[in-house]
């Protein structure tokens, strides 16, 4: 992928220079030249008045004028809303729409990463859900039959989950929720920030998020999970249930003072 300037277009502004955190850009002759590899972070494209900037490889139809959270979002309004939200452990049984599911989905893709590596792998279950269901509690079960020497330490305490499930009673893991969305990624950071973001959106839409640590880490120690999440090599840093939300909540919850410290 390579950076490419419309030498018809460029004016010779400098900006995308002045912006690139690689030093990669210069002006020869009132036109902007690509001098060396980049990051392919994009600033270039977004800086660039004329739109002159492109990358191969990219999207370039999908770049369009920016909406900055400071001019479109009152931040009274963004503060309420994150006070609002609540963790959701109660779900209607109706699915996620399509639509839904996609803006949650860009709204992880938007999300920076480190070093620009963009290198998430966001992993959708609401289809297969029941295929997901059987592998995660069939391999807690069988771990939890092996003998106390061979048995792994953190599996030990899905043990009330699994008997709560076989006897019919509140599925701890998956909670009625339609829809399980995976973060797989090599920095725990990249995914963390970009479950943030997905749950913004999905909050946007009238969705609730249950961020779920327990669901995540039997996932990522089954091997049969992994294999049909097709998470590759990659980690699965957060799991999140998705759906409708089957409890309204009038009023925010407190929270304890703050830490804060200004220097």
């Amino acid at each position: 992928m390579l950076i490419g300037i419309d030498a018809g277009r460029c004016i010779g502004c400098g900006k995308c220079v002045a912006d690139c955190v690689g030093s990669n850009l210069a002006v020869e002759d009132g036109i902007a030249q690509v001098k060396g590899r980049c990051i392919l972070c994009g600033h270039c494209v977004a800086v660039c008045p004329t739109a002159a900037v492109s990358i191969s490889g990219y999207d370039m139809a999908d770049v369009e004028p920016s909406a900055p959270a400071g001019e479109t979002i009152d931040a009274a309004d963004l503060l309420r809303a994150i006070k609002s939200r609540r963790s959701v452990r109660s779900f209607k049984p109706e699915p996620v729409g399509r639509q839904e599911l996609e803006f949650v989905l860009q709204a992880g893709r938007y999300t920076a990463t480190a070093k620009n590596a963009q290198g998430c792998r966001f992993i959708v279950v609401q289809d297969g859900l029941a295929e997901l269901k059987r592998l995660v509690w069939d391999g807690i079960e069988e771990l939890l039959a092996l003998p106390a020497d061979e048995k792994p330490r953190w599996v030990k305490l899905y043990k009330p989950f699994l008997r709560d499930t076989c006897a019919g009673r509140q599925d701890f893991l998956f909670r009625n929720a339609p829809a399980v969305v995976y973060v797989a990624a090599e920095r725990a950071d990249d995914a963390g920030l970009a479950a943030q973001n997905m749950e913004l959106m999905a909050v946007a839409q009238g969705l609730g998020v249950l961020f779920n640590g327990y669901l995540c880490r039997a996932s990522e120690e089954l091997p049969a999970v992994r294999a049909f999440l097709e998470a590759d090599e990659r980690p699965l840093q957060m799991c999140l249930l998705l759906g409708c939300p089957a409890v309204s909540y009038p009023r925010t919850a407190p929270r304890l003072p703050g830490d804060f410290v200004a220097k």
